[in-house]
């Protein structure tokens, strides 16, 4: 039981003090004590100590009123974030964070954030980033939960909020892919481009990789005794527009997968021009690099893309649509959708049945099926390589 004193001040006038034990501290492991003097009157004394001894009993003695704002909260959030995504996951969610959100509820204090405001805000940012909704809702709702995980608020406000939904554009007119006698048409007008370039969308026609895996390709990576290609990495963006090489989108992305032995001997003809362009090739030399001997940015390729589509006639599809094509001539050509889904990277057959359901399925059934079932009539008129030579320039 804790001793109330009497003592002397040095102006000798009657005094109260105590020294209050409130147990050990769990951090330190030390004893913690209360001190408290300078009572006038017995009575002052004993009511500040009933006081503390119910304060500390309750837990509120030592409870830290914390008080910090939004955007101190998504400074410490952020910290343990970018150690458990890759790097342009990181960077694409604190952009988009300090971006959008921030401006919006950065500067109020958590434990005054309400289910308005934060309906509010993300009302306000389906307005202009209607398709990535689901994204805002996901960073706002992690900070928030991290604020409560502190100790700051007791409920997380974004649990009541109510997400927009994004309805889309129509894709009714939208091409994804090309037919086998438009992607052939393509491919006979890249032949007159550069070697690099038809190198380059035969390969991404015929192997149905992703664009930043095909960008992030080394020579290590590809085997001409044995006709196949291992993917093993990506390219994604980063700051300021910059790219970087990482670890593939999933497990299921990395995969081994055989080409066709007219692609292999285009990208040994690449190979030979290319040692001529930069001299000796390293193991980890790019496939296909920049004039730097950098990673190639997607928008190079697309502008190379859509210098093709012009002068062999065709509309544009987006870089993603050729592995879209690639699917669905293996899908038309018989391939079973196990196989297609492996050849892809598919984490789950259900994404590659869903994405490409539109497919009718014929009865061919060969080793380079791929190759065989490209076979026709490719078009494409010479007249029309003047934008293919000023874009690749």
């Amino acid at each position: 039981m804790t001793k109330i004193v009497k003592y002397q001040n040095k102006d000798d006038e009657t005094c109260y003090s105590f020294r209050y034990y409130a147990g050990v501290d769990k951090k330190t492991g030390k004893k913690r004590y209360i001190k408290r003097k300078g009572f006038k009157r017995l009575e002052d004394a004993k009511q500040e100590l009933r006081k503390i001894d119910y304060e500390v009993s309750t837990g509120q003695y030592f409870h830290e009123n914390i008080k910090m704002k939004f955007k101190e909260v998504y400074e410490e959030w952020i910290q343990q974030y970018e150690n458990t995504v890759k790097h342009s996951t990181f960077y694409y969610a604190k952009h988009n964070i300090e971006l959008n959100i921030l401006p919006l509820i950065g500067d109020y204090f958590v434990d005054k954030i309400t289910l308005r405001d934060c309906q509010t805000a993300i009302n306000k940012i389906f307005k202009t980033n209607p398709a990535s909704i689901s994204h805002y809702y996901s960073y706002m709702f992690r900070i928030l939960d991290y604020a409560r995980r502190l100790g700051i608020i007791d409920t997380n406000p974004m649990n009541d909020v109510i997400k927009p939904k994004y309805r889309g554009k129509s894709k009714t007119n939208t091409r994804k892919f090309y037919s086998r006698d438009e992607l052939n048409q393509f491919l006979d007008t890249a032949k007159k481009a550069p070697i690099k370039l038809y190198a380059f969308f035969r390969l991404l026609a015929c192997s149905g990789m992703r664009i930043g895996e095909q960008l992030a390709l080394t020579w290590n990576d590809v085997s001409f005794i044995t006709n196949a290609i291992s993917i093993n990495k990506t390219t994604a963006h980063i700051e300021k527009g910059a790219q970087t090489i990482q670890s593939t989108k999933t497990k299921a992305s990395n995969r081994v997968i055989s080409i066709d032995k007219e692609t292999m001997s285009i990208l040994k003809k690449w190979k030979a021009e290319q040692s001529k362009l930069i001299g000796t090739q390293q193991n980890h030399q790019l496939v296909f690099s920049n004039r730097k001997n950098k990673t190639i940015a997607d928008s190079v390729v697309r502008k190379w893309c859509i210098a093709i589509c012009k002068a062999s006639g065709l509309k544009p599809i987006k870089l993603h649509g050729f592995r879209h094509t690639h699917a669905s001539l293996l899908l038309e050509s018989g391939m079973p959708i196990k196989e297609v889904q492996a050849r892809l990277g598919h984490s789950n057959v259900d994404t590659t049945l869903n994405i490409y359901a539109h497919v009718t399925r014929k009865d061919i059934d060969t080793g380079e099926q791929f190759a065989n079932y490209l076979n026709g009539d490719p078009k494409g008129d010479p007249e029309r390589m003047r934008p293919l030579k000023k874009a690749y320039k």
